[in-house]
C-alpha cells in the first residue's frame, strides 16, 4: 500500500484497535481514520465493569491510540457502498461525507433498553457510564441491577465491593445463563447471595418508574425499591445506522470468512468489512457466526489487517474464549458449553473456590470451565480442547 491510501474505521471498539495495531506492524504507510461518537480518547472497554469501576485503576486507556490516528468524532449515519464514503454528523460541526479505500465496521455492540423505560435508567458502556456509577457508589446506597449476565453480575461485584446494597433482577432461572451455557448457574448464585447481594431470578419486570429520588422496579415476584437503576440485559448489533445501505445485517454485518460484508443476495462488497461484536462472519461448514468476545474480536482486526495489506492466509477460526472476574473468582471459558452437554468436574479446591470442568458432546469435549484455575485452562488450550474442537 501507498501512503495515499485511506482506511475508514467507523467505531474505536477492541477489534479496531487489533486491526490498526496490526496495520502498522505490517508496515502499513497510509492514512487511518477512526470516526467514533464517545466524547472520551479511545479506551479499552471490558476494564469499566471491573477494575475501573471498582476504582482500581484509572480510565484504561487503549494501547493503540496515538497521534498517528486521525480521529473524526461524531456519529456515523449511513452508509453508501458504491462510493465507499461514510456520512457522519460531526461532534463539533455540520454533516459530512468521508470516503475511503477501505471501510471497516467496528461498532460493536448496542444496549438493548426495555420498553418504556425512563430516563435516568443507568447503563454501562462508556467511560462516561462507568463514572456516573463510580461517582455514585457509596456505603449504605441501594443499586438495582436489571440482568444477571457477566456485566450485570461484575456490576453487582464492584457495587457490593464498595459498600452499596446490590440487587439483582432477571428473568432466567439462574444467573450467567448463557455465558455458562446453563451450566453451573446455582453454584453462581451461591456466591453471589454470600456476597450480600440480593438475586430475584425467574420474575419479569413490569414496569420502572421514579419519585424524586427514589426508584421503584415493579417485577412479577414483587416491587423493589432503590437510589439508582442500571440495565444490563444484554446488547444487539449496533447496525441501525446502516438502514438502506444493501449490506445484510439480520444478525450483524455477514461477512465472508475473512471479513468481508456481503449485501442482500450474498455478493461480496469489496471496500468495506466488518470485525468484532457488530460482525457474523460465516465460518467453514457453519454459515454466520456473531461472537461477542474479546479474543474473536482481536483475531478478525488481525485478520483484515493482513488482507489489507495482500496477505492470503486463512482466518484463525479458533475456539471463542471468555471470561469474567467477580466475587474473588476469575471464571474463564473456552468454546461452546452446549445445554444438552454433560458437565464433568476434573479438579476442585474449595479453600481457594476453584474448580475445572469440561463439557462433553457428542463423545468430545466442546468447552470447559475453569474457575480460579489458571493452569489447568492453559492446559487446555494448548491441547485436547483445542483439537477436538
Amino acid at each position: 500500500m501507498d501512503t495515499s491510501v485511506r482506511v475508514l474505521v467507523v467505531g474505536a471498539s477492541v477489534a479496531a484497535g487489533a486491526l490498526i495495531g496490526q496495520l502498522r506492524a505490517d508496515g502499513f504507510a497510509g492514512r487511518v481514520l477512526v470516526v467514533d461518537q464517545d466524547p472520551d480518547a479511545p479506551y479499552d472497554r471490558p476494564p469499566l465493569s471491573k477494575e475501573f469501576l471498582g476504582g482500581e485503576t484509572p480510565r484504561p486507556e487503549a494501547p493503540w491510540w496515538d497521534e498517528r490516528c486521525e480521529l473524526i468524532r461524531g456519529r456515523a449515519t449511513s452508509l453508501d457502498v458504491t462510493s465507499a464514503a461514510v456520512k457522519v454528523d460531526l461532534a463539533d460541526g455540520p454533516a459530512g461525507t468521508i470516503g475511503a479505500d477501505h471501510i471497516v465496521l467496528a461498532t460493536g455492540s448496542a444496549p438493548i433498553r426495555l420498553p418504556d423505560e425512563p430516563d435516568g435508567v443507568a447503563q454501562l458502556r462508556t467511560a462516561a457510564d462507568a463514572r456516573r456509577i463510580r461517582d455514585f457508589a457509596a456505603p449504605g446506597r441501594r443499586v438495582l441491577i436489571l440482568g444477571a449476565g457477566t456485566i450485570g453480575t461484575e456490576l453487582a461485584s464492584s457495587l457490593a465491593g464498595a459498600g452499596c446494597d446490590v440487587a439483582i433482577v432477571d428473568q432466567a432461572d439462574r444467573p450467567l445463563d448463557r455465558f455458562l451455557g446453563g451450566h453451573l448457574g446455582d453454584v453462581a448464585a451461591e456466591w453471589i447471595r454470600a456476597a450480600g447481594v440480593e438475586l430475584r431470578l425467574g420474575c419479569r419486570v413490569a414496569r420502572i418508574s421514579r419519585a424524586g429520588e427514589r426508584w421503584t422496579v415493579s417485577t412479577s415476584a414483587g416491587d423493589l425499591s432503590g437510589d439508582l437503576v442500571v440495565s444490563a440485559i444484554g446488547a444487539r448489533p449496533a447496525t441501525g445506522w446502516l438502514a438502506g445501505s444493501g449490506l445484510d445485517v439480520t444478525n450483524g454485518v455477514r461477512c465472508d470468512a475473512h471479513g468481508a460484508a456481503l449485501d442482500a443476495s450474498g455478493a461480496i462488497i469489496g471496500t468495506v468489512q466488518a470485525i468484532g461484536d457488530v460482525a457474523a462472519w460465516c465460518e467453514p461448514g457453519t454459515g454466520p457466526q456473531r461472537y461477542e468476545d474479546w479474543t474473536t474480536a482481536q483475531r478478525q482486526g488481525r485478520h483484515v489487517a493482513k488482507r489489507l495489506m495482500g496477505g492470503t492466509d486463512p482466518a484463525d477460526f479458533g475456539l471463542p474464549y471468555f471470561w469474567t472476574h467477580q466475587f474473588g473468582r476469575r471464571i474463564q471459558v473456552l468454546g461452546h458449553p452446549k445445554r444438552d452437554g454433560d458437565l464433568v468436574q476434573h479438579t476442585g479446591n474449595p479453600a481457594r473456590n476453584a474448580a475445572y470442568f469440561t463439557v462433553r458432546a457428542g463423545g468430545a469435549d466442546v468447552a470447559c470451565v475453569a474457575i480460579n484455575s489458571p493452569r489447568e485452562f492453559a492446559g487446555a488450550m494448548r491441547t485436547s480442547l483445542r483439537e477436538s474442537g
